[in-house]
């Protein structure tokens, strides 16, 4: 406990605090209300409202949020509306850009961002103690919340920053070690608590000889130890560390700086998240250093050897990668610490996919918002828009909302306007924001990488874009450059959005540098030497029982190897007796290019591969002319494009002329191929149409977007949704392993097989092929198969021709039935299954095992591995009588 008779800084600053509390309520309250509203499930149900509006705390609302349930934190309610970043936990968030602009300067406690290593401590204010003491301390201290809460108060708006923000756009350009935080990893309090100053003098700590000394802060939670012992011998590393930090003693002495033992945010108690009872706050300092759970205060003679203080927020130079950076000890190099926060902007509006009708609006004047912020106490000056690649910035309104201190200090960020005629964004590219501050500092225009991720702040761009709606009205269209955690889109996430460089090389040379593979094995010689063979002899092995292909001029015998071939028998049979050289190289790792090279007997005669005549017509049995051709591929032009919803289109091809029929057997599919970003891209797609569409091919295409997982998204489908009427693709075929003979009769591999019922099981846009099985088989009133399909999407507009399956199970229902899941939302009147494919619904909605009953799959991994062939076997369906498209 404390000691009595202490010092006379309570009288001192009495006064004061009456001051500073009327103050800052009258400066920037009143303060928005701090109630979390969790999500119930992943349809985004709420509490009820009158249970929300009526809360006093957080606890009142009752409630998690559903991710929370079975974690740790399960106790603690939270705010669904906050992107989460790291999964269901450890719990790291930010809002969403549109909540910091509904609210702007002083940000709802339960809406601000969230970073923590593990679970939220569950401390209590009457138990909790911060404890003061170290080397340098003369009066070592046990202070109880109370004790803490009695002494002479300060109270101020400061913005904490996460270290990371913006760091998927460094994410984007090469992978750092750290998760994707986006724009909103910041968020500003009215804080109140006791100025470190006093408590440290209430310590007895003295001002003289400060030199080389450190306020050591350190918290509660037990963290797992990264990198092992670590470099300092008197205080080796254990397996768990607690998190912590220091800053020099003079500057924790020095009032100006205004370091701050706080325990109330926005007027009330901290939220656990936010380190409840009581946590440091290190104005101008990123996010990083400010200690939640603060349980020890130290004065010591150095710099902290906390674990967390050297293995996090470090800012080390572009070429350093994480093996070097262990290698060569960086962590431990002082000048690459971040502590004070560098310049930075970001644009709120317009947010990203915001739209803006040209038609409606054009005469109108369009207001942009964001904000700003700087580190070290100083005032951002001015913000600049520019709106042609920075030929010419004009100034933006700022709104000043921060008094400053009495030392002249600027803790917050600001908010600032800027107005412009809708018509400026004729012939926009691009909007670029940046701010400077009164070190006459600015914002670079090109980004830095480096391994953490960390103090990303080039100009914040927005791409404008001009599109055409379902309803043929023109809008501009804005594209932030990324979206936050696993969330999809933005301008970064794309090829063509990379910088040429960020600090490290030429990007397109070092990111996608190739493997290094191995040497190739001598081929079969004979007295002269390397065996080749001309283009004709090649062509003989041309079967299933006898495949060569030629790759880069080297030629190949893939016989034994077609039953191993993960992409199925058809892929490699149709190059057979063919040069494969593009198709090879489009959908081959290097790691595939080392296991070919087994195979290789010799190198091509290069003089014997003839001119093939493009003329030439493949006429079928009924004498009509075949457009697709198996052994190379033909271009054909889009005649006509539909949107069929948010990320999902049908493209209408033309055939060579109007007499020409596909050529497509029932269950079998199309190779399409071209070119992307210097690269050759090949994909598999099912038509929707089939022979009887004469003079056309169609398409139901899902566009998608660069992810995570996937950073550069679905390369094709992106390709054919920026396809311009008139565009041609190449395309050849036909190809599977499947084909739909007619009255339940098909071959499989080759093999005869009778089915006179088909379960089948679609995902996403594996609609597709089993919609062109159940076409065949409708359109024939003598074919009795029958038929029952359940289709799972993410949401209900991503049920790719709903309207056609709606009708089929209408006009034929004793031959055909659907059955609809959603997993992540559904509207309140949905009568269908929701969540995912599981052996109930599949023993529900399903015919049951039989000998002439038949599973056809077609949709992602991971639902055909995990949910969809489990199941099926546990209702004892034969895995021989189950077929993945």
């Amino acid at each position: 406990m404390a000691p009595q008779g202490e010092t006379t800084i309570e009288a001192e600053m009495s006064s004061l605090q009456i001051e500073e509390e009327v103050s800052c309520e009258k400066l920037y309250g009143p303060y928005p209300k701090a109630i979390p509203v969790p999500f119930l499930s992943k349809a985004h149900d709420i509490p009820d409202r009158k249970i929300i509006d009526s809360a006093e705390t957080i606890y009142d609302v009752g409630t998690p949020d559903y991710r929370d349930t079975g974690t740790p934190d399960e106790w603690l309610p939270r705010d669904g509306r906050l992107v989460r970043l790291t999964g269901r936990h450890p719990f790291n968030v930010e809002p969403p850009l549109a909540i910091h602009n509904r609210f702007k300067f002083i940000t709802p406690t339960s809406l601000q961002y969230v970073r923590n290593h593990g679970a939220c401590p569950r401390l209590k204010w009457e138990d909790h103690t911060v404890c003061i003491g170290g080397p340098n301390v003369p009066n070592k201290l046990e202070l109880s919340m109370d004790e803490i809460a009695a002494m002479p108060t300060r109270e101020l708006p400061v913005t904490l920053v996460c270290a990371g923000n913006r760091r998927k756009e460094q994410n984007m350009i090469r992978q750092t070690i750290g998760f994707n935080w986006g724009p909103s990893g910041v968020s500003t309090s009215v804080w109140k608590g006791v100025l470190l100053r006093d408590l440290l003098l209430k310590a007895g700590v003295s001002e003289k000889n400060m030199g080389g000394k450190h306020v050591e802060f350190i918290g509660v939670e037990d963290l797992p130890n990264k990198v092992g012992p670590g470099p300092f011998e008197d205080e080796v590393w254990g397996k768990q560390v607690k998190y912590g930090t220091s800053v020099p003693l003079a500057r924790a002495m020095n009032p100006a700086y205004d370091i701050l033992i706080a325990y109330e945010a926005n007027g009330e108690k901290l939220q656990p998240d936010h380190g409840f009872p009581v946590r440091l706050v290190i104005p101008g300092y990123i996010g990083g250093r400010m200690i939640k759970w603060l349980k020890h205060i130290n004065v010591i003679p150095h710099e902290t050897k906390n674990h967390y203080h050297y293995h996090d927020n470090r800012i080390l130079p572009p070429h350093i990668t994480a093996e070097e950076s262990l290698e060569g000890k960086w962590w431990y190099k002082p000048e690459y610490i971040f502590n004070e926060l560098n310049i930075n902007s970001a644009v709120s509006k317009p947010d990203h996919n915001e739209k803006i009708s040209i038609k409606r609006d054009i005469g109108k004047v369009y207001e942009m918002a964001g904000y700003a912020y700087t580190g070290g106490g100083r005032k951002i000056t001015r913000v600049e828009i520019s709106i042609d690649g920075g030929v010419n910035w004009e100034l933006a309104d700022i709104d000043y909302k921060e008094k400053p201190t009495d030392y002249g200090m600027y803790w917050c960020w600001v908010w600032w306007k800027f107005s412009l005629p809708v018509a400026s964004f004729i012939g926009v590219k691009e909007i670029w924001c940046r701010a400077w501050d009164e070190s006459n500092n600015p914002q670079p225009t090109n980004p830095t990488w480096n391994l953490m991720g960390m103090g990303n702040n080039q100009c914040f761009r927005i791409k404008v874009h001009v599109d055409k709606l379902a309803n043929g009205d023109h809008v501009f269209r804005f594209e932030h450059p990324t979206q936050p955690g696993q969330e999809e889109g933005g301008w970064m996430t794309t090829i063509a959005g990379k910088p040429d460089s960020a600090g490290y090389g030429r990007l397109l040379e070092m990111n996608d540098a190739p493997e290094v593979v191995e040497a190739a094995p001598p081929a079969k010689k004979t007295e002269g030497g390397v065996m080749t063979y001309t283009m004709d002899e090649v062509d003989t092995h041309n079967k299933e029982d006898d495949v060569w292909i030629v790759v880069n001029n080297r030629v190949y015998d893939c016989t034994e190897y077609l039953d191993l071939h993960p992409g199925g028998v058809d892929s490699i049979v149709i190059n057979a007796g063919a040069d494969a050289t593009e198709d090879f190289v489009a959908i081959h790792s290097a790691k595939a290019t080392k296991m070919l090279e087994k195979y290789y007997i010799g190198d091509l005669d290069t003089t014997s591969v003839a001119v093939p005549d493009a003329n030439q017509d493949i006429i079928d049995e009924k004498g009509n002319k075949i457009a697709l051709d198996p052994k190379k591929k033909l271009p054909f032009k889009l005649q006509a494009k539909t949107v069929l919803s948010h990320d999902s289109f049908l493209l209408d091809f033309a055939l060579q002329t109007p007499e020409h029929v596909l050529g497509l057997p029932t269950g079998k599919h199309v190779f399409l191929s071209a070119t992307i970003d210097n690269e050759m891209v090949l994909r598999r797609y099912t038509p929707i149409s089939s022979n009887y569409d004469v003079g056309c091919i169609k398409f139901v295409i899902k566009a998608y977007p660069p992810c995570e997982r996937f950073p550069r998204g679905g390369k094709m489908s992106q390709h054919l949704d920026s396809l311009k009427i008139g565009d041609t693709i190449d395309m050849r075929g036909p190809v599977g392993e499947f084909d739909y003979i007619g009255n339940g009769k098909f071959t499989l591999d080759g093999e005869d097989c009778f089915a006179s019922k088909f379960n089948m099981i679609a995902g996403g846009t594996g609609i597709t092929p089993v919609m062109q099985i159940a076409a065949e088989i409708l359109r024939h009133p003598e074919d009795h198969t029958h038929m029952s399909l359940i289709f799972a999407c993410r949401e209900e507009n991503d049920l790719l021709m709903r309207s056609t399956l709606d009708e089929w199970a209408e006009k034929f229902p004793k031959k055909f039935q659907v059955h609809y899941i959603l997993s992540d939302g559904w509207p309140a009147d949905w009568k269908f299954s929701t969540g995912f494919v599981n052996k109930a619904l599949f023993e529900k909605e399903l015919y049951p095992a039989a000998n002439d009953c038949y599973n056809l799959m077609c949709g992602p991994p991971i639902m055909l591995e995990k949910g969809c062939v489990p199941n099926l076997i546990g209702l004892n369906h034969d895995k021989h009588r189950m077929f993945s498209f």
